[in-house]
């Protein structure tokens, strides 16, 4: 009988354990995996001085910090630090990557998040 009822308080141990949280209180019952996501594309060639991504609906334009040393000859499209921007939605974006003055990266990418994470829906991860 002491069996049982060391299963049963694990069992509930361990449910309320695995219930999602924001700020201490339950996310309605979501829960997200600890893994950070992002999307990248990789530019062969002489590294890019500058890119961005302009989420076209509203023409917000996402830099992210440290892209241009991220890894060699990739780079960051879009991650979640956007996804509260994006959560339960779809939208168009555009990846623009620059050498100097000049416009050599053009890609488009749609994009989603649900509660947890952002969603390549389509666009390249190589030129």
């Amino acid at each position: 009988m002491d069996t049982r009822i060391s299963i049963v308080c694990l069992i509930s141990f361990l449910a309320i354990s695995l219930s999602a949280c924001e700020n201490g209180q339950p996310y309605q019952g979501v829960i997200c995996t600890e893994e950070f996501r992002s999307t990248t594309l990789y530019v062969p060639g002489t590294p890019l001085t500058e890119s961005f991504t302009i989420r076209l609906s509203n023409s917000d334009t996402i830099r992210i910090k440290g892209n241009a040393d991220f890894r060699q000859g990739y780079y960051v499209v879009l991650d979640d630090n956007y996804q509260a921007k994006l959560e339960n939605q779809q939208d168009n974006f555009r990846f623009i990557g620059k050498r100097g003055r000049e416009v050599v990266v053009r890609e488009d990418y749609i994009f989603k998040a649900d509660q947890c994470h952002i969603t390549q829906v389509s666009g390249k991860n190589k030129l």
